[in-house]
């Protein structure tokens, strides 16, 4: 009778059953490895369920919004500094702080106050800050001041009372918890201001701050009128029943008023009702803020992922061969392929679904106790809390497709293996594609032309609206090409590792069989290196990224003085109590001006700074001279001269449509001076010698410089003010003058926009360069003898103070205190401190990671190796080989595994790094080469002695198996 071999109908169930029957019972029986494949997937389904909760966490709803800004209230009305009555605000208000509009600027236009603007059927509740003192000892320190009724029930959601009762007397307030902190003081007790003295009775949360904030928040008609005079213009909130909709905006914009509306952030109108005012706006700030969110974390998702999936699959290649036996006597009884297949998948079901499953709750529990305990501590970075279940299901989901994909390979491996050579002790080599390196070419090409295609979409849109409408394809086009570039280096790797390891017979030994078993050993090789070329691409990514950054906020950072430097004021305005004489009793007087003994003061400064310190009276041509003498007579309509130098129009920066410089590397957009703002606490123009020069530099001038002083010509910080002649040209102007601007052609086809003065004085003088070591604000020096003969008005207003360190907070307050006395109380020392940002310190960090990961990535592949290749040691040890070669071939192993691959990965995550600031225009781009170079060497070399060290030299005898 013939065999049947017609397939039973419905078997398939059974067959499935079967797998996973026989799956479990495998997990079951090698608990070990099944918890390490188990805990590999779900460690990055937990990380990203805990940035998914506790990232959208972080971003306000819109509802969430008004209540935080504007309470239960209708909206609030501000200033918009609109030029004229067609500006329009964008949808947000000033939650954008943006706004457009066509023409130029009207001088007849006159903006109406935002209290003068209410719309009718409205009451209001007006807000307003001051600024406030109190005193410490000697010094007094500043004070933040809310001026509102902060427990209106309409601020309910903005303000919240945690402690106490709300104020029933004049001279009683709230304050926020930093501000009980901060001064030590509890509920009940009082605080001394310069506006009178306050009994504390509650505790208020400022929803949109945290209670780390330092506030006061007072009754109106609590603060003098006096001191109200310096606060800050008054916000009316709106209270009603009407919703205020984007007509209102526009009708309040043609006044000069901005309006932050409830409505319109609840309902934000279409672009047919915005009509040609849609032009106008741009994308909303939440909705970009988590497309950033999405895009940072999909590329680190990916990866880690991506990742585990590597290192899991090296763990199911390892455990399918040990179950190669099992597997080959069901097929020996009849099981097809596709069988011996479902029975390996089915353990990467199991271990996905365990894996994913427990990541996503473990990691969904974690973020929702940490932004529980966080509120609850007033801490302003989560707003609310934000359950994500779809993608926690999408985790899990994505946790079993990763032990499905992991488990795919070894499957297939398995399935394609004879029965008796399964059943024999030997194994063969693997047997690699000739399809393989071919595909991996074309994931490179393809990882090139979606870098490119970004590329040239980012270039087209660069510097209009539709950058940001185009952002999620361009971010996508750079990580789908970022994912493509690692796949195609994995499926390379093993043609790179058979090129590496094909002329080895000059290695040591451990080195050469080591590099024999690599090759021949592909399937469990290339996802070893494959695991950590993942992991060294994220720290790639990260170690570009955040020393390019960094580098740009340097760039950015504008320098007041050089490091460590600062400027104490040699005269200043004391404000006073009572009339002017001769006025009406409600009339303020006008602040007297002071002038600070120099000597006594650098006296104070070095007696508590130490005697290294060195100051400096700082003497030059002041702005706006002359102006505290006609102040203090109360001549509000003084003229104030200010004093520049000209910039020849030859030297002016042309800017391009982003209004960045149409050439950064043009000479004429950089240096000191080279933007419309000046320093603060410097001349503009320095009379004086060697010793300024020596102190403002910092560094030894020139001999030119000295030479060029001594000769009665100017010293410039940039050469943008001196003229082709090789002079530079000293104007004064009315400080009250608006500047022109003037616009032309510039090199690129777009305009240049520099501020231009009509000059009331112009003098010439010879000139030469020579730049200080930063961009600290001010013009150049001139020598006292050059100033006499130019007739510069020459004063002294700044004392130069040079510590040999940046003192700490303690310190700072120390100094405060002894500077007290000069100003009346007041004093705040502020130190240049540069950029005020770790960088070395983060760029370790980031390497320290990625060196554990990037170890712990190796040392699984390279246990697992030793599990897998435990045949081939017994069998070396039976010949006589030492017993410290096997401690020696598993740090070869290691070390050819890290190494390749961290060079694979950082290659892989340098360059989409640098793609994506490359398209960035006047993004720097930063290649940290020691950072990398740790990564790179000394890792892989810190990995092979930890293998060494860990593993031990003898191997107990193991049964060899025989076929009967």
């Amino acid at each position: 009778m013939a065999l049947d071999l017609t397939p039973v109908k419905g078997g398939r169930k059974p067959r499935l059953r079967l797998a996973l029957t026989m799956a479990w019972r495998d997990i079951r029986r090698h608990k070990g490895r099944s918890a390490l494949i188990v805990a590999l997937i779900a460690l990055p389904i937990f990380g990203l369920s805990f940035a998914a909760t506790a990232g959208m966490s972080m971003v306000a709803t819109p509802a969430e919004t008004v209540a935080m800004e504007l309470g239960q209230t209708q909206g609030r009305l501000s200033a918009l500094h609109a030029q004229n009555s067609h500006a329009v605000q964008t949808v947000e208000g000033d939650l954008s702080g943006s706004w457009g509009g066509d023409g130029d600027a009207d001088p007849n236009f006159v903006p109406a106050a935002p209290i003068d603007a209410v719309p009718a059927g409205f009451t209001t509740i007006p807000w307003q800050t001051v600024n406030l003192s109190s005193p410490v000892g000697k010094a007094h320190v500043a004070l933040d001041v809310v001026v509102t009724d902060a427990l209106n029930p309409a601020f309910k959601g903005k303000y919240t009372l945690l402690e106490g009762r709300a104020p029933s007397a004049a001279g009683e307030a709230l304050g926020t918890p930093g501000l009980l902190k901060r001064f030590g003081l509890h509920l009940g007790e009082k605080l001394t201001t310069s506006a009178g003295t306050f009994e504390l009775v509650g505790t208020l949360r400022v929803e949109r701050q945290g209670d780390g904030q330092s506030t006061v928040f007072l009754q109106p008609g609590q603060v003098p009128a006096a001191v109200m005079a310096n606060a800050s213009e008054a916000i009316p909130y709106l209270v009603g029943e009407r919703p205020l909709a984007w007509a209102d905006a526009k009708g309040l914009n043609a006044k000069g008023v901005m309006l932050t509306s409830r409505d319109l952030i609840l309902h934000p109108p279409g672009k047919v009702e915005l009509g040609a005012d849609a032009q106008f706006q741009y994308d909303n700030g939440r909705q970009g803020m988590i497309a950033g969110y999405a895009l940072v974390g999909a590329l680190i998702g990916v990866l880690a992922l991506l990742e585990v999936g590597l290192l899991a699959g090296a763990a199911f290649a390892v455990g399918a061969r040990k179950q190669q036996r099992d597997l080959a006597l069901l097929a020996a009884s009849g099981a097809e392929g596709s069988m011996l297949r479902t029975t390996v998948t089915a353990g990467g079901l199991w271990m996905g679904l365990a894996g994913g499953a427990s990541g996503a709750v473990l990691g969904t529990v974690a973020a929702v106790a940490t932004v529980l305990v966080m509120r609850t501590k007033g801490l302003a970075i989560f707003p609310g809390l934000h359950l994500m279940w779809l993608p926690a299901v999408g985790l899990v989901l994505l946790g079993v497709a990763a032990g499905l994909v992991a488990a795919m390979v070894p499957a297939r491996a398995v399935a394609k293996q004879a029965t008796l050579a399964a059943l024999k002790s030997g194994r063969t080599a693997d047997v690699p594609s000739k399809w393989t390196p071919r595909i991996g070419a074309g994931l490179l090409l393809l990882s090139a032309l979606a870098m490119v295609a970004a590329g040239i979409v980012a270039f087209l849109v660069r510097g209009s609206v539709k950058s940001h409408e185009l952002f999620p394809l361009i971010g996508g086009l750079i990580i789908a090409g970022a994912v493509l570039l690692v796949a195609g280096l994995i499926f390379l790797t093993g043609r790179i590792i058979a090129v590496l390891t094909t002329h080895t017979g000059w290695l040591p030994v451990p080195l050469r069989l080591a590099a024999r078993d690599a090759a021949r050993n592909r399937g469990r090789t290339v996802p070893a290196v494959a695991s950590v070329l993942a992991a060294a691409t994220l720290a790639g990514a990260l170690i570009v990224g955040v020393a390019s950054m960094t580098q740009k906020m340097n760039d950015e950072h504008l320098w007041q003085y050089n490091q460590n430097q600062t400027s104490l004021q040699l005269e200043y305005l004391k404000p006073t109590d009572g009339p002017v004489p001769g006025t009406a009793s409600a009339t303020p007087m006008a602040p007297v001006p002071v002038k600070v003994d120099a000597g006594l003061l650098a006296k104070a400064v070095v007696e508590e700074m130490g005697p290294e310190t060195r100051t400096l009276v700082l003497k030059g041509v002041q702005r706006s001279d002359g102006c505290y003498e006609d102040m203090a007579a109360g001549d509000k309509g003084a003229t104030c001269i200010d004093w520049d130098l000209a910039e020849p129009p030859a030297n002016r920066c042309a800017l391009a449509a982003d209004y960045l410089p149409a050439n950064l590397d043009d000479w004429r957009c950089k240096g000191s001076m080279s933007q419309p703002n000046y320093g603060y606490g410097l001349p503009p123009i320095v009379v004086g010698g060697e010793a300024e020069l020596n102190a403002l530099l910092g560094r030894a001038p020139s001999p030119e410089a000295r030479a060029m002083l001594h000769d009665g010509g100017m010293v410039l910080t940039n050469e943008i003010y001196l003229s082709e002649d090789g002079t530079a040209t000293i104007i004064s102007h009315d400080a009250h003058d608006q500047p022109s601007y003037t616009m032309g052609p510039g090199s690129t086809g777009h305009q240049y926009l520099r501020t231009v003065y009509k000059p009331l004085t112009a003098q010439t003088l010879p000139a030469m360069v020579d730049a200080p070591e930063k961009n600290i604000g001010f013009y150049g020096v001139v020598s006292p003898e050059t100033a006499s003969r130019l007739k510069l008005p020459v004063s002294e207003k700044y004392m130069l103070v040079s510590p040999p360190k940046l003192l700490s907070q303690a310190e700072n307050d120390k100094v405060n205190a002894a500077l007290a006395p000069f100003y009346g109380g007041y004093s705040h020392f502020y130190q240049e401190r540069g950029l005020d940002t770790p960088i070395g310190l983060i760029l370790w960090l980031i390497v320290g990671g990625g060196a554990l990961v990037t170890l712990s990535a190796a040392g699984i592949t390279a246990g697992l190796a030793l599990a897998d290749g435990r045949n081939d040691h017994a069998t070396l040890a039976s010949i006589g080989a030492d017993t410290r070669l096997r401690k020696a071939f598993a740090g070869s192993q290691t070390l050819m595994t890290a190494l390749l691959g961290a060079v694979l990965g950082l290659f892989a995550g340098a360059v989409p790094t640098v793609v994506v600031l490359s398209l960035q225009r006047g993004f720097p781009v930063v290649l940290p080469w020691l950072q990398m170079g740790a990564l790179v060497i000394l890792v892989p070399l810190f990995g092979a002695a930890a293998a060494w060290v860990l593993t031990r030299g003898k191997l107990p005898m193991t049964r060899r198996q025989t076929l009967a």
